[in-house]
């Protein structure tokens, strides 16, 4: 029986394009590695799935399958939910041990072909020779336990095989970036040609998503070095914390803002932070869309007296924004210079976020996903951003402190 006709008996299900053409590759025997890079819940487990029993059951002689992945393999679940619908097939399992339908570790048919589940360590796996390799979750595994796993293929079959969204950078992600160097079939499909995924839960994940994220995770896209999020999702998630925007050093801490100015499209950004020693909490965030300065100054050196800080950073540019607020506070607003300053700016607030030193309390939702969509060279949208960036920068040499001036509230 074909894979195609194999698949619709075993799950009831038909195939889409993409994966249609996925299984015949699974099952190709010029073809011998291969690489799916789709987005999450699109059937690239399934259809691998489908394919071990194809193999097993299918194919004239006996083969030897290995499903290795860091933590529990989702083709194998798929495997033992196929044997659970195909009674028939389950009846020829020979291996004991069994936990439901299928053993953990894998099975023995009778015809002889067996399916070995491995987990964890590149240990775990050497030496095992085997015709079939499936590489789970393969942006995930290291590189050396991709390479030990090359080294067990043998037989005339002899087919290594990974799948993933490429949500992280590695072995995988190099490879499916540069398939013809290594010698790769990469197969690439997307959430959006599946069915099952729904326009409202689609729009929500464009809404809520990063660029970035939505191209790995939805379209299942490997990203360019530039295109790679400068803030790590899973590094602004350790820097969210469920507590109250106030302030928590008491005496041991300070205030310090930062203000970023724009009119239209960006916006005029004022951050305020609490610094604890090498920590940062962000306390506030106040943003002006289409006002002009002269117009919100008041409202910023107000804004300035009533938090006291130690010091107020603000962008040099536009150059007419400067001065426009001191008459309205006794501080001194420190003007950095962005040709000066902005890659020591953005560098440290990216150390910051790497090394979990920023407290966001969770209800500031904009400055989390700025965060998530920032990118290098990116000309709006990233104004929160700046001004916590510059409310955080520590120069090499540090700013004076000292208040100056008389406010002055009209």
């Amino acid at each position: 029986m074909d894979i195609l006709s194999f698949f619709k008996k075993v799950t009831g299900l038909v195939p889409t394009v993409d994966q249609e053409q996925f299984l015949l590759g699974l099952t190709n025997f010029d073809l011998k590695n291969l690489a799916a890079s789709a987005g999450r819940q699109t059937g690239k487990s399934l259809c691998s799935a489908v394919a071990v029993l194809w193999w097993c059951f299918e194919y004239s002689d006996p083969v030897d399958v290995l499903l290795m992945s860091t933590m529990d393999s989702y083709v194998y679940d798929h495997v033992e939910q196929l044997f659970a619908k195909n009674p028939d097939l389950a009846a020829e399992i020979v291996q004991e041990g069994i936990a439901g339908l299928v053993p953990l570790r894998g099975f023995a048919i009778r015809k002889g072909s067996r399916v070995h589940v491995r987990k964890g360590t590149e240990r775990q796996i050497r030496g095992l020779g085997v015709d079939i390799c499936i590489a789970d979750e393969a942006a995930e595994l290291p590189a050396k336990m991709i390479t030990t796993a090359l080294g067990n293929i043998r037989g005339k079959v002899s087919k290594f095989i990974m799948l993933s969204t490429p949500h992280k950078t590695g072995l995988f992600t190099e490879i499916v970036s540069n398939p013809d160097k290594y010698g790769f079939k990469v197969y690439n499909w997307s959430e959006l040609n599946c069915s099952w995924h729904g326009k409202a839960n689609l729009d929500l994940k464009r809404k809520t998503m990063s660029t970035q994220e939505w191209q790995m995770e939805v379209l299942g896209q490997v990203l360019s070095m530039a295109e790679r999020a400068y803030f790590p999702s899973k590094h602004i998630d350790a820097c969210i914390i469920e507590c109250p925007c106030t302030r928590e050093g008491g005496a041991l801490s300070s205030i310090e803002i930062g203000l970023d100015f724009g009119f239209d499209p960006c916006k005029t950004v004022l951050v305020v932070t609490e610094k604890i020693f090498a920590k940062r909490k962000l306390l506030f965030i106040k943003a002006w869309h289409k006002k002009p300065i002269e117009e919100i100054a008041p409202e910023i050196g107000q804004l300035i007296e009533e938090w006291n800080p130690s010091l107020v950073k603000a962008d040099d540019k536009p150059a007419e924004y400067q001065h426009k607020i001191e008459p309205y506070t006794k501080h001194k607003i420190h003007y950095l210079s962005a040709p000066m300053h902005k890659e020591a700016i953005i560098s440290q607030m990216q150390r910051r976020v790497r090394m979990h030193q920023l407290i966001i309390p969770d209800h500031f939702t904009n400055i989390i996903l700025e965060l998530r969509k920032y990118h290098r060279g990116k000309r709006c949208g990233d104004d929160i951003v700046d001004a916590l960036a510059l409310a955080c920068y520590e120069p090499a040499v540090p700013l004076s402190t000292k208040p100056t001036g008389v406010a002055i509230f009209n």
